[in-house]
């Protein structure tokens, strides 16, 4: 059916044969129909069975129910815990149910977009973020909030839960505990607490997407209590930056010596650290200063390694208050660091960085300053005066600054050759002396 088996992202299969394609749409939009349905009937028959259980704790026959919480309390602990893990095993069921409904309307949406079908403006009629209308996958999720539809079964569940411990166990356990001058229960108190965070646990993480993790979503918690913007499609700028990346592939471009001239520039430590270095956040408060420059041969520069600017690139929006926004490049660049190999953050960082003003990535690079792009072999030279324009927004040349990185790094540099490149630059009206 494809041409290129290779691993591709989408949209960029070749369609061989329609029919097919077809057919593949019509029964993955059946099986994303019937599933919708089946969990909005096994979702209604939860609220029923809990509405159906908790009055018979509570029934009008006071001395029965009593006689039955008082054989129940007898057993409290072990019927509490059967309790909780019935309840957990219900929720991961109504979470796995939950993903197969999102990835079959992933799958028609992709198909949709294969199809050739884009319903454009019609998107103000049929949302975009629903398998009714979308036409990008990544916008119909696993996860849309603790306040949708789809999280009913988790509050359903936690409540019931939390209300049969309520009933069976406060009068398991006593204490002499006082919480502003009343009596509190601290093992009934902790049973609570325990059930619904045990609950959140199972029902997040388990709708977690691809590249998402708890300490992902904690990052995001953090960013929002700083007051700090972040992107919110992480999945799809992900999958834009590895579509570049695979380009680059495609068109069989040689930039080894480019990634070889960026570590040594950029982030020397790349492939010991975690994400971040300590000691840069020092060096580069001292680059700060004349006389630190002048005494340890410095240059001003910043304290970001490689992971933490390509997390900027990503996913910061720029114009953010410093100091926050740095803290969350370095949360950031921890989690990314634990996402992707060393060679794969550096594959996406060269596809995606901005090497000068509306410039992103390598191969538009390559395409704005040398022309030729397809079976392109970047010389030491090239390389390096990219690396040297990364993030430029000026489009000025720093000779100091160019003499400095050329000493730096490990790979001999031509300056002859390199010079005649800046000249070129200057004369094709792309960069200013």
């Amino acid at each position: 059916m494809f041409k290129n088996k290779a691993e591709q992202y989408y949209p960029t299969y070749k369609v061989a044969d329609r029919d097919i394609l077809l057919i593949e749409f019509e029964e993955a939009q059946k099986i994303a129909n019937s599933q919708t349905k089946a969990y909005g009937q096994v979702a209604n028959l939860l609220v029923a069975a809990v509405i159906t259980v908790i009055p018979f704790f509570l029934g009008q026959d006071e001395e029965k129910t009593n006689q039955i919480l008082k054989n129940i309390q007898t057993h409290a602990l072990l019927f509490c815990v059967i309790i909780i893990l019935f309840g957990a095993f219900l929720l991961r069921y109504f979470v796995d149910l939950q993903k197969q409904i999102t990835i079959n309307a992933r799958k028609v949406a992709t198909l949709r977009t294969l199809l050739g079908l884009d319903y454009g403006a019609i998107h103000l009629t049929l949302p975009n973020w629903r398998v009714e209308g979308a036409t990008n996958p990544f916008a119909i999720k696993y996860f849309y909030g603790w306040f949708t539809f789809r999280c009913m079964p988790f509050w359903v569940l936690s409540i019931g839960v939390n209300i049969i411990w309520w009933l069976t166990a406060k009068e398991k356990f006593s204490s002499n505990t006082h919480l502003f001058q009343y009596p509190i229960n601290l093992y009934w108190l902790f049973g609570h607490v325990f059930i619904l965070l045990f609950y959140v646990y199972i029902f997040r993480t388990n709708l977690n997407d691809r590249h998402e993790t708890n300490y992902l979503n904690i990052v995001r918690l953090i960013a929002d209590l700083l007051g700090l913007n972040l992107l919110k499609d992480f999945e799809y700028i992900l999958y834009r930056a590895k579509l570049s990346v695979i380009e680059l592939e495609r068109l069989k471009v040689n930039y080894q010596s480019l990634k070889r001239i960026l570590i040594d520039v950029e982030d020397r430590n790349f492939f010991r650290h975690k994400g971040f270095v300590i000691k840069s956040f020092f060096r580069a408060s001292l680059s700060r200063w004349k006389i630190f420059r002048k005494k340890y041969n410095y240059i001003e520069s910043g304290a970001s390694t490689i992971p933490m600017q390509l997390v900027r690139t990503l996913f910061v929006p720029e114009k953010q208050g410093k100091i926050r926004r740095k803290i969350i490049e370095v949360l950031l660049s921890v989690w990314i660091t634990n996402q992707f190999s060393k060679e794969g953050i550096l594959d996406i960082y060269i596809s995606s960085v901005r090497y000068e003003r509306g410039v992103i990535g390598l191969s538009n690079a390559i395409k704005y300053f040398f022309d030729d792009l397809k079976l392109k072999q970047l010389s030491n030279e090239e390389s390096f005066f990219l690396v040297e324009r990364l993030s430029n927004v000026t489009s000025t040349i720093n000779w100091q600054r160019i003499y400095f990185l050329a000493r730096k790094i490990t790979i001999p540099i031509n300056m002859e050759i390199l010079k005649s490149i800046y000249e070129n630059q200057i004369k094709a009206g792309h960069l200013k002396n």
